[in-house]
């Protein structure tokens, strides 16, 4: 869960309804529609401003709940993803150049043109003190917990697609 939620805020995975996504016999999280990423959302609006999708169930399995209650399950989300954004930031670079490598390929995820990779640079933060990027995957996590976006996104897609 923590991997899938800092890869989706890195590389801006979006179209995150719950038909996008499955659970193995593990409980691992499998996102199978990556055909919103980068610089380009449903419809070409950015709906779901979430750095993440952190709903109200998926807090729940971890024994936690929407106002983000401690718990040992999502106390130790919150430590993976610390741990997962510090160690992308050591292969920013690395992931940058395999992303512009791509640049020229005609996916409609680069159709920001350069700034997309320009974003993709930011969201890693590089400026940053390894201090001040745990205040900042904290708040990330904060600002994705039953957000308001997400959960109107699946209620669209619920209605409009029969998607639980």
């Amino acid at each position: 869960m923590a991997g899938y939620s800092i890869l989706c805020y890195l590389l801006q995975v979006k179209d995150r309804h719950n038909g996008n996504l499955l659970i193995d016999e593990e409980g691992h999280i499998i996102h199978i529609d990556f055909g919103f990423i980068l610089s380009n959302s449903p419809g070409g609006v950015n709906f779901e401003s979430a750095p993440f999708k952190l709903t109200r169930e998926l807090l729940e399995v971890m024994d936690s709940d929407a106002e983000g209650t401690p718990s040992e399950f999502f106390d130790y989300f919150k430590v993976l993803c610390i741990q997962g954004f510090l160690t992308c930031r050591k292969h920013a670079e690395r992931i940058i150049l395999l992303v512009e490598m791509l640049q020229d390929s005609g996916f409609p995820c680069f159709k920001g043109g350069p700034r997309t990779i320009q974003n993709l640079r930011k969201r890693f933060h590089l400026s940053l003190t390894e201090e001040q990027c745990v205040s900042l995957v904290l708040s990330l996590i904060s600002s994705s917990m039953d957000a308001w976006r997400t959960r109107q996104y699946d209620y669209y897609q619920r209605v409009l697609n029969g998607i639980l």
